[in-house]
């Protein structure tokens, strides 16, 4: 799909005496999308939503993972990455704790709370004095759970050390480790049946991490899993974690690695069109997700930029004149084209385009909004044609604003829309969609001026509308103006005033009153009119 920017949206027909060319309000770039995070398998709100409306988490995950089977794994040991590279950590408990190098070296070690550097030394000896733990100190406390720099955590904390950092694992019982997980990955409010569905997902896919070759298995954040220990434990996602007590989903004899999101956007994505070079995996296909719509991140946007700033983001070189977009089955991006208003055209990934702009997900849309003037300026009673253009975005509306008034709204723009206006004052004109301030342009309304000697010693004319503002008559003597008159107008613009009139050039000035534009226009007196006028 190619969404054009250049396209003209808002144009003025020329008047007489009015100075001002096409007006151009500039593009708006609109980009909207939706769902948050890959996209592949299990969608979070998804999953929510089918429970709302009654299914168990059987065929929840059955669903999000069509030819999988349910099978059940022991009591499986997990370590957890908590800290890494660290200068300093603390490592406490409320009742006495045990400390060991991992080998031979064991020591107890009083109820309290200890800084811990890269030496690893302890206070353990009798006398009160530091030990080293060489590069490797586990922590456990069996009456109560460990705290690393005040967190509460099940299980035991191995501080590592490489001389210089530290890093810290903790290593816990699979079950006891998804009690911190569900909670922290759907609200504990949700119905039973998603939270069910959560912690079979995050127990299969914990299982599916496990790394023996490497010292932990599993990082606390959306990398992996969000994991917030103690703190994040209640008893409605416990229930849940003992209610599907080891239950795993399995593929061809293995535990699948089952992958979720928080929001699919309404569908599922393919693991191999999320990650290019992945083989496909038959269980992370793409499928439907009409529940999804409960999220709040189903539909995001519309965020605005203009084509240089969107340009200067994404690090091109020169403003951008439109964009060609390549999706998937599952709509996400896979590459986008930018055709640049320097003639180059710069692909990117939708990936690294969605990374650049902070974007939720990788299915989304740019789109443009247009607005252009005939000219910037017209004379009262004069007419101006106004083009709005609204590409690849909904819900786009054309508004106009005269003088310091409100804004209101002309016509929605779902096409390209064109309206010739008869402006009485100056006027604003906008193109947007809720949420953004999109792109707009004034065109300025100058009264009409009219004058003309009505005698030797008196000239008349007419301003319309009538200004609240001065009027000044000027006379050009010797190469300079100087002004000779302020003329009264009347209640309806007219003015007579007295004047010496001379063969020579004239100016009439109506200055700017916020309503109208300032205005001018002159008037060349000559012998033979005022020999006409009975001089």
């Amino acid at each position: 799909m190619r969404v054009r920017l250049g396209i003209l949206v808002v144009l003025v027909a020329a008047v007489a005496a009015a100075s001002g060319a096409t007006a151009r309000g500039g593009t708006a770039l609109i980009v909207t999308g939706h769902g948050w995070g890959h996209g592949v398998g299990m969608s979070q709100w998804g999953a929510y939503g089918y429970a709302v409306h009654g299914w168990r988490y059987h065929r929840i995950l059955s669903h999000y993972y069509p030819g999988t089977r349910f099978g059940h794994v022991g009591e499986v040991p997990v370590r957890v990455l908590l800290a890494r590279d660290v200068n300093v950590v603390t490592v406490g408990c409320a009742t006495p704790m045990r400390v060991t190098d991992g080998r031979r070296l064991t020591r107890k070690l009083g109820p309290g709370t200890y800084g811990i550097g890269p030496k690893l030394s302890l206070p353990v000896k009798r006398n009160g004095a530091g030990l080293s733990f060489g590069r490797l100190a586990v922590f456990d406390c069996p009456r109560a759970p460990l705290a690393l720099d005040g967190r509460e955590y099940h299980g035991t904390l191995t501080v590592r050390s490489d001389g210089r950092h530290v890093s810290v694992v903790n290593s816990l019982a699979l079950d006891t480790y998804l009690r911190g997980v569900v909670p922290s990955e759907s609200p504990s409010r949700w119905p039973l049946a998603a939270l069910e569905t959560q912690a079979v997902a995050a127990r299969s896919y914990a299982v599916s991490e496990l790394r023996p070759s490497a010292f932990y298995d599993l990082l606390p954040s959306t990398s992996d899993q969000v994991y917030g220990g103690v703190a994040a434990e209640k008893p409605r996602t416990d229930n849940a974690v003992y209610q599907t007590l080891g239950e795993v989903l399995m593929w061809d004899g293995q535990v699948a690695r089952t992958y979720y999101s928080s929001s699919s956007g309404g569908r599922t994505e393919a693991a191999q069109d999320a990650w290019p070079g992945t083989t496909p995996i038959p269980y992370l296909r793409s499928v439907p997700d009409p529940y999804d719509v409960y999220s709040p991140h189903h539909d995001w946007g519309p965020f605005a930029s203009s084509a240089t700033r969107l340009a200067a983001r994404l690090g091109l070189s020169s403003p951008i004149d439109s964009v060609s977009v390549r999706r998937n089955e599952a709509w996400r991006v896979e590459s986008v084209d930018f055709h640049l208003a320097s003639g180059a055209v710069v692909s990117r990934s939708g990936e690294r385009v969605a990374q650049a702009l902070h974007l939720l997900s990788t299915w989304f849309s740019i789109g443009a909004l247009e607005l252009s003037a005939s000219s910037t300026r017209v004379v009262y009673g004069g007419r101006v044609s106004v083009v709005a253009h609204a590409a690849n975005v909904q819900g786009a509306v054309l508004q106009q604003r005269s003088g310091a008034g409100a804004w209101r709204t002309v016509r929605q723009v779902a096409r390209p829309a064109k309206l010739r206006l008869q402006p009485l004052a100056n006027t604003a004109f906008r193109l947007m969609l809720p949420g953004t301030s999109g792109t707009s342009l004034s065109v300025d309304v100058a009264p009409r001026v009219r004058v003309q000697p009505l005698g030797p010693r008196l000239l008349g004319g007419k301003v319309l509308p009538r200004p609240d503002a001065a009027v000044e008559v000027w006379r050009r003597e010797r190469g300079r103006w100087r002004v000779v008159a302020r003329p009264i107008l009347d209640a309806h613009g007219a003015f007579r005033t007295p004047l010496p009139l001379r063969p020579v050039d004239y100016r009439i000035t109506v200055a700017a009153d916020g309503r109208l534009a300032a205005a001018r226009t002159w008037l060349h007196v000559t012998r033979r009119m005022l020999l006409g006028l009975g001089r």
